[in-house]
């Protein structure tokens, strides 16, 4: 099997997130937008910092999600609320990130967070530094930050100027965003960069935001954040659980990868993020089944031999594809069941694959859009 590296999908990903966050520059949406989707799940996404839950009202709006046809989109997840109060870094702090090397961290007054799924930003804010954060990448697109500028462009593509320009005392990172050599021109700056581990699995959400609360001094608010994402979780899978309740069996699904009509068309596997969001949704994982851990091309015989009845994939990856419609096109695509019933489940390009404090939430939107009958 052919397999390609992480950095190169996640380029391609931050690329057509770039054009996402350019289309929706109002951010992600509070509460009174997330109906604002074409085709999006008519019940209202619940806001992070509060538990969505298990309500009689749930269980009556889902369906038997195997009788469902028609493409669906998760609601986009309003912006990240503060869990944290009075927000306080002791510092200095020293913390050992993803090289191995151990960072000490002195100022935490102008703090820049940059990853591709926005996690860590929602992690800064989760701990009621939003604030201190003094630029954004253009994956970040909540409300509090749409005044402050962008310091990438081209979506993964970071510009060193800018940040410079910005004199951030400290730049967390995942790498998603950037290179190994701007990173290594910040430091030579003068700027403390701290690498962080990419997360593509629920089981990682707690130890991220745990390392983030230790590089800025407050490993006991983090300690709260990720008990507080904890709580949301086991709710969230609760009302998952109650939504899927008519429905027999579990759906086949996949998770795709497109961007335009040409060659960038993967199925991704466990590696990239796509197992535990597939296991969690109470969906049959096609593509584990088949040993695809990390990604493959979506040849027709492929997807014809997987055959998911339901096809996961980023809102505008599809509409770059020429949407529903474009995306049926694709070889072997209309051959499978969820082709042949247009069961195409899209969610935006910063939160189908992403693993944070607001993670409950995008699953719980993800159910939502699966479970109930969105025509």
């Amino acid at each position: 099997m052919r397999t390609y590296s992480l950095t190169a999908v996640a380029a391609a990903v931050a690329i057509l997130l770039s054009g996402c966050a350019a289309a929706g520059s109002g951010g992600a949406a509070g509460p009174s937008a997330t109906g604002s989707t074409v085709g999006a799940a008519r019940a209202t996404a619940p806001a992070s910092g509060a538990a969505p839950t298990a309500s009689a009202a749930t269980a009556a709006s889902a369906e038997n999600a195997l009788t469902l046809t028609g493409a669906a989109t998760a609601h986009t997840i309003p912006d990240m609320v503060p869990v944290v109060r009075d927000a306080r870094p002791v510092l200095p702090a020293r913390v050992k990130d993803s090289t191995g090397r151990t960072i000490t961290v002195s100022s935490a007054k102008r703090i820049l967070a940059l990853d591709l799924y926005g996690t860590l930003t929602d992690t800064v804010i989760g701990l009621g530094l939003q604030q201190r954060l003094v630029g954004r990448s253009n994956s970040d697109t909540q409300r509090v930050l749409h005044d402050r500028p962008v310091v990438t462009s081209d979506g993964h593509d970071l510009n060193v100027e800018a940040v410079l320009n910005l004199r951030p005392d400290v730049v967390l990172t995942n790498t998603t965003i950037g290179n190994a050599a701007e990173y290594r021109r910040l430091e030579a700056a003068g700027v403390t960069v701290v690498r962080f581990a990419q997360v593509p699995h629920l089981s990682g959400i707690r130890p991220a935001i745990e390392q983030v609360g230790r590089a800025l001094g407050m490993s006991q608010a983090a300690a709260q954040l990720a008990a507080h994402t904890d709580d949301e979780l086991r709710a969230a899978r609760r009302t998952i659980a109650a939504l899927r309740a008519k429905t027999p069996r579990k759906p086949r699904a996949a998770v795709l990868y497109v961007r335009g009509t040409a060659g960038v068309f993967f199925i991704l596997g466990a590696d990239y993020g796509a197992g535990d969001v597939i296991d969690t949704l109470g969906l049959d994982d096609v593509a584990a089944k088949h040993g695809i851990t990390t990604l493959k091309p979506a040849s027709a015989e492929g997807l014809v031999s997987l055959d998911p009845e339901i096809l996961l994939a980023m809102s505008q990856g599809v509409a770059s594809t020429g949407g529903v419609s474009g995306l049926l096109k694709r070889p072997g695509v209309s051959a499978t069941t969820a082709g042949e019933h247009r069961r195409i489940v899209m969610a935006a390009d910063s939160q189908l694959l992403s693993y944070g404090p607001r993670t409950p939430a995008i699953l719980v939107a993800l159910a939502r859009a699966i479970y109930t009958d969105n025509s």
